[in-house]
Order: structure tokens, then sequence, then C-alpha cells
């Protein structure tokens, strides 16, 4: 049942502002401008965003295409406040969390500014339970980890298989997506081994069953102890949320060693050279996990693992899902270029950048009831 929407709210709906502040990527260059407030499509909702996050794409794509203007961002949480033809699934008034589309074409759907667009598919509630800060933490990242999983390592999402429990290597597992990856790996009932640093401690209050500290074990040693960890348990996937440095080598050794067929298969998130594809060992796959497929073939996938989160977020759901831990940046849209260079530096750990919107200088909000 939807939330009773509040009078200051309905009136706003009524009357929706014809102009945004929003935050625009040229280049390296990030600088506050307004733009025209988007009317959704068909099968979109237009949601006033309350708060936004940051993924390393966000600083990436300006870099690497500097002669495109873009509003970047793709994490958004608030209120719906308009729907498009044949949307059936929200209403106007409702809180929720969306993964925009990543087409910034126009400028109508990145998530730095007051209102975004987000498919209906890939749109999901949070209960009031659920600060907007936190929930905007999830939707790029948890939909990377449910893609990573159960579509390009083809797991099972519930695993029935007889005899010793099956595990998995996560590389990467303090980070926002090897956050989701672990907590979707337990509820799937793989037995999860982590690698992380300074923040293993957080992977392992996630649930993770064993985490091993990169920075204690190097080369055939970082091997050996990830063949250990796994003990009995059957393990014939990776899942790399570092996916830099050449990081499918060794973990493709590990798999040889402790796949009971000397097979497996490996998934990235990044961009991998293919010289280090052709090194991979025979029987060892690697894939790259595309998010952007959660708004075209495996949009209806998408949508029901967005439902899934949705019903996770609950008080008193049975698996219920952690957020990633925020770190709330000052003055709103404003820290956007700051955001984005921290995560370029290498200086963000275990934690998500996020920004209330309402704190961006010159923006007022109305009161709510």
């Amino acid at each position: 049942m939807s939330e009773k929407v509040p009078s200051v709210l309905r009136n706003r709906i009524m009357s929706l502002p014809k102009e945004q502040l929003g935050a625009l990527s040229e280049g390296e260059n990030i600088t506050i401008k307004t733009f025209p407030v988007p009317n959704p499509g068909p099968k979109e909702v237009l949601i006033q965003n309350v708060a936004v996050a940051s993924n390393p794409k966000d600083w990436k794509n300006p870099y690497w295409y500097p002669q495109k203007s873009t509003i970047e961002g793709n994490d958004i949480a608030g209120y719906v406040v308009a729907v498009g033809e044949g949307v059936t699934g929200f209403k106007v008034g409702e809180r929720v969390a969306a993964l925009t589309k990543f087409d910034t074409l126009g400028n109508l759907y990145g998530a730095y500014a007051q209102y975004s667009i987000a498919p209906e598919s890939t749109t999901f509630r949070i209960p009031e339970s659920v600060a907007f800060e936190e929930a905007s933490t999830i939707p790029l990242a948890y939909m990377t980890a449910a893609l990573g999983l159960f579509k390009d390592l083809q797991l099972p999402e519930k695993s029935t298989e007889s005899g010793q429990q099956p595990g998995i290597i996560l590389n990467g597992a303090s980070t926002s997506v090897g956050a989701y990856v672990i907590q979707l790996a337990k509820e799937a009932g793989l037995f999860v081994i982590g690698t992380a640093g300074s923040s293993k401690e957080y992977a392992k209050s996630l649930g993770a069953d064993v985490v091993i500290d990169y920075r204690e074990h190097k080369d055939d040693d970082f091997i050996s102890a990830l063949v250990a960890a796994a003990e009995d348990h059957p393990v014939s996937h990776v899942f790399d949320a570092v996916s830099e440095n050449g990081s499918t080598i060794p973990l493709s050794q590990v798999l040889l060693k402790t796949s009971p067929n000397g097979k497996g298969k490996i998934t990235v998130v990044l961009p991998i050279n293919e010289e280090e594809i052709k090194r991979a060992p025979e029987g060892i796959s690697i894939s790259r996990t595309w998010v952007r497929t959660a708004q075209q073939e495996n949009e209806a996938f998408a949508s029901r693992y967005y439902a899934r989160a949705s019903g996770w977020l609950q008080p008193h759901a049975r698996s219920p899902l952690r957020p990633n831990r925020v770190k709330l940046l000052p003055s709103g849209l404003e820290s956007v270029r700051s955001g984005l260079e921290l995560l370029q530096n290498g200086k963000v750990h275990a934690e998500k950048l996020v920004y209330r919107i309402s704190e961006t200088p010159g923006i007022i909000v109305a009161p709510r009831q």
C-alpha cells in the first residue's frame, strides 16, 4: 500500500517548476547550471531527488570523453512526482530509489540534479525506515552484483546442490559492489571467500565466511591463501569487483586448484586488455558484467531483483539488505566535483559518497507536513 502523499508535495506535483539546478560535467570541469525539468516518457517516472550517490564511472566517463557535456550519475532516491504513459507500478508521492538510464542524451537521466527520469523497471519502493541517503547507495552497485552472480557467472539464485557447500571468490569484498555480492551470495547459499585490505572487518560483518587481507599475501602466497581458504568447498566462480592491475591472472590460477574439474568462470566489472584474457588458462572463461543490460536484455531480471531489494529493506525482512555505508558530503551538488576527485584519487574505502540535494546553495525545498 502506498503511503499518504503530504499536501505540500501534492501542491508541488500540480505545478512542477520549469527549471532545475544540475551539475554539468564538461571534461574534468563540473559546474552548477540551470536545466529544464524533464517530462517522463512511456514507462518512465520523474523523481524529485532527495539524495544521490557517486560511482567511479561518474569521473571516468567525462575523463574518457571530454568533448561531451553531461549530467552524470545513476543512483537516486526521492519521491515520484510524475509518471509517464503506461506506468502501472508507481504512484505520485511514493518513496523510491532508482537506477537512471546510462544514455545522458539531452541531460534527462543523470542523477546530479533536482529531478531525474528513471525507467519504471529499475525503480523500486523504499520503506520509511530506510533513509534516502542509504537507499541511494543501492541501485547501481546492487544490480551489478546481481547481474554478475546470476547472469554472467550463471550461478543458481538458490543453491540446491547436495554435499559440500559451493563457494565463490570475491575480489574486492569491501567495495560498493562487493558489499552487495556478499549479501546476495549468502542468500543464494554460497560460501564466500573475499579479499580486502583495511576494511576486511566490514566485509566479515556483511557475512563473508573468510576474508583474505591482500596486504599480507603477495604473488604465490596470495594464491595459496585463497586456495587454503576454500577448504573442502568446490569453488569454480570468481567475482572480480576490482578488475585492475592484472587481477584475473592470479585468480584464474586459484580456480585451477579449487574447481573440481579445473574449469571456472570469472566476471569483471571493468574492461581488461586482450593480453590478460589470453593469459587465462584453458577452461577458465572471463566475461564482463555490464550493469546497463538491466535496462536492455536483462530488464525483466532487473525489475524482479529490485522488487526483492524492496522486500529485503522492510523492517522485519527475513534476509535484511544492508545498504552501503554512507559518507555524506556537504553542500549538495556543489560537492560533486570534490567527491569525484576523491574517487579518482582512490581516497574512498568501504563507503559510498552521497549528496543531499536540499543542501545545494540556491535550492529552496518546501517544508513537509
